[in-house]
């Protein structure tokens, strides 16, 4: 009985480190991958050490986007080796049912997967913020972090506030809540411009539902749109851009009530905000899949084969989500339920794999 008792312990000690193995391994290739890729920006001030600091503190974001692969790899990797020494076996004959082995694996999963939210959730924003920033600043020498996901910008004579910084579907950036401070040749305000929202086409400024405010007189124009001077490059907007899937959700609410109330699409922040909340869920729904399918075919192929079996099962499930992922916009149905719905199948599914 006591050894019985020790069998969750040893299954999920058997996962967790399967999956810390995988997720070295995945952090790894894409740690080598990235510095390669970023090596085209090396250049006056921003040499190899800058290049390696940036891309070190993007790895927590990275880790945030890896850990369902790393999860679901290592998990049917670890059942698989148990079930090649014929260790599930010998659980089953001591009473240690399918069921339970199962409870075991996911249990160690779901605290996993809430860790990795919670470096989702405090920590790797601000770290992939920050790190761009800090590369932005050392190739432009024109940019400063402001609150939360603010920016401050300097342009020639002019002092640019960004409040909002997003990109939409055609990753195109969008800039709204601006203030902008006009200076006069003596360096002192003259004005100071507010809009709502703003697009930056390489050459000016173009915003939108503008007022201007001329700092001697007091006096506030309106206007519709207005159109000043930049030398800005427009793609250092882009670099700095954080899509909304790597937001944390307390900053995608915030963005997605401004957007709302300034009659602006606010698609992708609703389908943001809904991944993440579920991120801990659809992360078990998929590694229930693939060891599901693990062990009821343990009995009837070789575990390797059983676990390529589960991996690709797992696969399905996240081509499965973003495929409702995409339909979600169109679909007469509230978001949670498009995005809870393969999560229902692929649960049902793995029941049924069970039961064979």
């Amino acid at each position: 009985m006591v050894m019985v008792a020790r069998l969750p312990l040893y299954v999920g000690a058997t996962l967790l480190r399967s999956v810390l193995e995988v997720s070295v391994v995945l952090l790894g290739l894409y740690l080598g991958i990235d510095v390669v890729r970023q090596a085209g920006d090396l250049g006056e001030g921003y040499g190899l050490i800058q290049l390696l600091g940036f891309v070190l503190s993007t790895l927590p974001a990275r880790l945030y986007d890896l850990f369902p692969f790393a999860v679901l790899i290592g998990g049917t990797l670890a059942l698989s080796r148990l079930a090649a020494a014929r260790e599930l076996v010998a659980m089953r004959a001591c009473g240690f049912h399918q069921g339970r082995i199962l409870a075991s694996a996911l249990g160690v999963a779901m605290l996993l997967g809430l860790v990795v939210m919670l470096i989702g959730e405090l920590l790797a924003p601000r770290l992939e913020m920050q790190a761009r920033i800090e590369r932005e600043r050392i190739r432009v020498e024109a940019i400063g972090i402001g609150a939360g996901q603010s920016l401050w910008l300097r342009d020639g004579p002019l002092m640019v506030h960004v409040g909002l910084l997003t990109l939409d579907r055609q990753d195109q950036a969008r800039l709204s809540d601006l203030r902008i401070y006009q200076r006069d040749a003596d360096g002192n305000i003259a004005n100071i411009v507010q809009a709502i929202a703003a697009v930056h086409d390489g050459r000016s400024w173009r915003l939108q539902q503008v007022s201007d405010l001329d700092v001697a007189t007091g006096r506030a124009v309106q206007a519709g749109e207005l159109q000043l001077a930049s030398r800005l490059d427009g793609e250092i907007f882009r670099a700095l851009a954080t899509r909304p899937r790597l937001l944390p959700m307390a900053d995608i609410l915030r963005i997605e009530s401004y957007l709302a109330a300034n009659d602006q699409d606010t698609v992708d922040y609703r389908q943001a905000f809904w991944r993440r909340a579920l991120y801990p869920v659809n992360l078990l729904a998929m590694l229930f899949s693939g060891l599901a399918l693990l062990l009821g075919a343990a009995r009837h192929m070789p575990p390797m084969v059983g676990a390529f079996g589960g991996v690709s099962l797992g696969i399905g499930f996240l081509v499965a989500q973003r495929l409702m992922l995409g339909l979600a916009p169109v679909l007469p149905v509230p978001f949670i339920i498009t995005h809870l719905l393969p999560t229902a199948l692929f649960l049902l599914l793995g029941l049924v794999l069970l039961r064979r």
